[in-house]
């Protein structure tokens, strides 16, 4: 099950920036991303955001494959998963500098999480 949230999530991030791309570059990226996405074009902040959340997933991906997570950990990151849910959906409707910087404070603080994660669990040789 957490494998299939990782699918998910991780096929809505590489998604989302791609249909950016396309719409910055005048390829039709208001189709490509659906009803609500395409009304400008991605600030700088949300592309930056949406990269730390695409690189977290990753580490994510590789903890949850090596198998080897306390359920504390396994609850920290189902945690994150929803939080990084909840800013994509935010992400939909336009938002302000400030919303993009609260964003990103939010994103520093789960990478700083993960990172310590990373450093309790065990390694695979």
């Amino acid at each position: 099950m957490p494998r299939l949230i990782i699918l998910v999530m991780s096929m809505a991030l590489l998604c989302f920036p791609a249909g950016a791309f396309a719409q910055m570059h005048g390829q039709g990226g208001q189709h490509m991303m659906g009803p609500g996405m395409g009304h400008g074009m991605m600030s700088r902040g949300m592309m930056d955001n949406m990269g730390m959340m695409t690189h977290m997933m990753g580490q994510m991906h590789e903890m949850m494959s090596q198998g080897q997570m306390t359920p504390e950990q396994h609850q920290q990151m189902l945690d994150m998963m929803g939080q990084m849910g909840q800013m994509l959906q935010q992400m939909r409707g336009s938002q302000s500098p400030q919303g993009e910087q609260q964003q990103k404070q939010q994103l520093n603080d789960m990478q700083q999480r993960l990172n310590s994660m990373q450093g309790q669990a065990p390694h695979k040789h």
